[in-house]
């Protein structure tokens, strides 16, 4: 038995869908505004994301662990290189606000 979705885009379920959505999304910016109806898209979206995440624990596990790694973790070739970007961008500048005097 395979698993095939019941919504496929570019069958006339997905079309019936899309358009649903479409609809909808008009009424709000007719009945609340744009900013209001942004405000509650962007909210539904996170929904959807965390919704669609099966272990949430482990995906929170997982970003805080990226971007704060363990002390004893070595530090990986891009973050040295972006430590040297930031470096160089900054000496770069100091010496041309320096010719403007």
């Amino acid at each position: 038995m395979s698993k095939e979705p019941a919504i496929k885009m570019g069958t006339r379920n997905g079309a019936i869908v899309c358009g649903i959505i479409g609809a909808l999304i008009a009424v709000l910016l007719l009945a609340i505004g744009f900013w209001k109806t942004l405000f509650i898209a962007l909210f539904a979206g996170i929904g959807a994301l965390i919704g669609g995440i099966g272990n949430k624990k482990e995906a929170v596990r997982e970003v805080v662990n990226r971007r704060f790694p363990s002390k004893d973790q070595p530090i990986r070739n891009e973050q040295i290189h972006e430590a040297a970007e930031k470096v160089l961008s900054k000496e770069e500048e100091k010496p041309a606000e320096e010719q403007e005097e």
